[in-house]
Formats: C-alpha cells, sequence, structure tokens
C-alpha cells in the first residue's frame, strides 16, 4: 500500500518513514495513529490473528467521530523494521489491502517502538510548523520478546519525553497490547514498566468478541 503525494523522511537513528503532504490536508488537526506489529518467530502460530487485530484496530478508527482527523501508519517489524504504509489519512485506507504477516526471525521490538515514536515527533513538528494542532496515539502489538535491538528502552522513553516537552503534539498516548500473554507475561509486564506505556491491554484468544472489545478500547482511546 503505497502513498499519494507522500514525502520521505529519516529519523535521527537512520529509519526512513513516509508521510502525506501538508499542503493536501484539509483540516486544521490530526491525530497521528501509529500501529507497530511484531512479525517474529515467535508469534508464527498468530499470524491470522495479527491480521484480525490489526483490521479491528482500523475498522474502530473508521467508526470514530474523529475518522476525518486521523492520519494512519502501519509498521511491521522483526529483527528489520519494514513500513506497510506512511502516514495517511484513514479515508485512503482500503482495509482488504493489508495481508496475513509472514512471521520469521528475531526481534528488534524496542527500535521498532522508538522509530515510530521519533516518526511521530518529526512529523508532527512538520504539521506544527504549518499551524496544525496534533496528537498522537502509538499501538505496539507483541509478545514483548527482543533479542535484535541495537537501542534501548531508555532511547524510547528520551523520544516519548521529547513529544509534549517540544510543544509540538497537544498529547501522546502509548498502549500496549499483549499477544499469547499466557506464555510470555514476563516479557509483556517487563516491557510496558521499561517504557512507561499508557496502558497495557491482552488479547489471550482471538474471538469475534475480544476483538469487539479490543475495537471499542481502541474507539475509546481516540
Amino acid at each position: 500500500m503505497k502513498l499519494v503525494d507522500a514525502m520521505q523522511k529519516f529519523d535521527n537513528k537512520g529509519f526512513e518513514f513516509s508521510a502525506v503532504r501538508p499542503e493536501t490536508l484539509g483540516a486544521t488537526e490530526y491525530t497521528l495513529v501509529n500501529i507497530v506489529i511484531d512479525i517474529t518467530g515467535s508469534v508464527s502460530p498468530y499470524s491470522g490473528d495479527l491480521l484480525k487485530m490489526q483490521k479491528a484496530i482500523i475498522e474502530a478508527c473508521q467508526y470514530s467521530p474523529r475518522s476525518d482527523y486521523l492520519l494512519v501508519r502501519v509498521v511491521e517489524f522483526n529483527q528489520k523494521i519494514k513500513e506497510v504504509h506512511g502516514f495517511t489519512p484513514l479515508s485512503s485506507i482500503d482495509i482488504n489491502q493489508y495481508q496475513e504477516p509472514t512471521c520469521f526471525g528475531g526481534t528488534a521490538l524496542i527500535d521498532a517502538t522508538y522509530s515510530s515514536v521519533n516518526a511521530t515527533n518529526i512529523y508532527s513538528k512538520t504539521l506544527t510548523d504549518q499551524d496544525y494542532l496534533v496528537n498522537s496515539i502509538l499501538f505496539v502489538i507483541t509478545d514483548g520478546d527482543d533479542n535484535a535491538s541495537h537501542l534501548t528502552t531508555s532511547d524510547i522513553i528520551t523520544e516519548m519525553k521529547k513529544s509534549i516537552s517540544g510543544e509540538y503534539l497537544e498529547s501522546a498516548r502509548s498502549i500496549l497490547i499483549g499477544i499469547n500473554p499466557g506464555q510470555y507475561s514476563s516479557y509483556l509486564k517487563k516491557f510496558k514498566d521499561a517504557v512507561g506505556f499508557d496502558q497495557y491491554e491482552e488479547v489471550s484468544n482471538v474471538t469475534p468478541a475480544s476483538l469487539a472489545k479490543l475495537a471499542n478500547f481502541v474507539s475509546k482511546s481516540i
């Protein structure tokens, strides 16, 4: 899924991201939604569930009263970070274009989370400099394991603080969504506490009821 009228940027660690050009936007305020999805070997039994969860989040955004003011970016990661698409208006997203991920490889969870926070900060500053009001919300879907990152959780924390202290975000929320928490609860708790996520939600079994609960939670968060 590629952006039309996109600009390419690099964050301060060399991770590339893309975003719709500000001059093509019509409103005066936007919420930047980052969805970061673990596609490593340890979550391979849940590849179909990951797609369902991603679609549930997007659908919740589409039903939100603020749907016209959402710019969404989706990232998948194993030992590498792959941008599925950059920040794009929600109305431009065809949910049927998302595909079930092929899960393999190591886990650069910290790097992926950091790069998404940093991309949000860089793009929000671009928007703020052009007189937009900007908020952000970050969703990280993972089992919490990490064995391939070069950065630390301290780097994430530093970047999160910049978003508000730099005065280019009105508000910033971060939400950790744990998959397979029964086996990986200690990893998830450690990552949640180390980063200081605003909220933590577990999805033990991906059923219509749990997806509906997730969608309701996402809608309220936005």
